[in-house]
């Protein structure tokens, strides 16, 4: 029914952008901030498909840029709680950068299991809030598309807010992760972590468009437990949501770093730890 009053609403009758937004009341904000998330998790039952693909681009020499394509399913399997298992594959292209072998190929990525559990509903609290955990296990290096085995766990913290009904949105993340990785035929095993921390802002342009930005800081480490200190960066980027039909979206980001720091690199910018753009495009559908 609110798919064809908004199909009324936009083409059939001179209506205003605040009538258009009243009849397409759809708002789910898990993927409208970009690279930061919302607190939706859908209801128990519920089923969705997602295909994403992210791509970071640019150190401070050379060409690089690495592509990860992945596809999960997501399945709300109780009133509160949902896991999302995911398969990737990753694309580099790498030429005249120190440290890296030069690399033009696709390579399988990995495995992981997302699980969320939503601790406060939007719609019956002051903000919603999900907390979230994310094993994965890769056999390609992310970075540097070199073989390896790699075990790490993402631990996510997820606030929203509807701040103008039906309009506004505005979203904060805090991430931990740690991993635990190893070169094909080095026998040592490498600790590393990170933290994290996002927001999010985005508005409703016309029925089930919204545009909004965010800002990003990282913050890498040696070790499990932020030991020493790695680089940090902080990067900012518009966001696009658009909800093509009632059961389906596609989200899009440009992230661009603005400011960084690595440890005993005096440049502005750390291109080492971190890439100079990011960019992801997230298609899902529920079924």
């Amino acid at each position: 029914m609110k798919k064809h009053v908004l199909f009324t609403a936009l083409f059939l009758a001179p209506v205003s952008i605040d009538d258009v937004a009243r009849a397409a009341d759809d708002i789910d904000t898990e993927h409208m901030f970009g690279f930061t998330e919302g607190s939706e998790i859908g209801e128990k039952g519920s089923r969705e498909m997602e295909l994403s693909t992210y791509g970071r681009l640019g150190k401070a020499t050379g060409r690089y840029s690495a592509f990860s394509t992945a596809t999960s399913g997501k399945f709300t399997i109780l009133d509160d709680f949902r896991i999302s298992p995911g398969i990737s594959v990753l694309r580099h292209d790498i030429g005249g950068l120190p440290g890296m072998a030069d690399r033009s190929a696709f390579a399988f990525e990995g495995v992981s299991l997302e699980m969320k559990y939503r601790v406060l509903r939007r719609a019956d609290a002051p903000f919603g809030f999900t907390l979230g955990a994310m094993p994965a296990w890769a056999y390609t290096d992310a970075a540097t598309g070199a073989r390896t085995r790699e075990f790490g766990t993402l631990v996510s913290a997820l606030f929203d807010k509807e701040l103008v009904a039906n309009r506004v949105v505005g979203a904060v993340n805090f991430t931990y992760e740690t991993s635990l990785s190893r070169a094909a035929g080095v026998t040592g095993w490498n600790r590393a972590s990170a933290v994290g921390a996002s927001a999010g802002l985005t508005t409703r342009i016309v029925g089930s468009l919204f545009m909004g930005g965010e800002v990003r800081y990282a913050r890498a480490s040696g070790g499990s437990f932020l030991n020493s200190f790695a680089g940090h960066s902080v990067s900012i980027g518009p966001t696009l949501y658009y909800k093509p039909t009632e059961h389906s979206f596609i989200s899009a980001v440009w992230s661009r770093q603005v400011f960084g720091r690595g440890n005993q690199v005096p440049q502005r910018l750390d291109l080492n730890n971190f890439e100079r753009n990011e960019v992801r495009l997230l298609y899902g559908a529920a079924f």
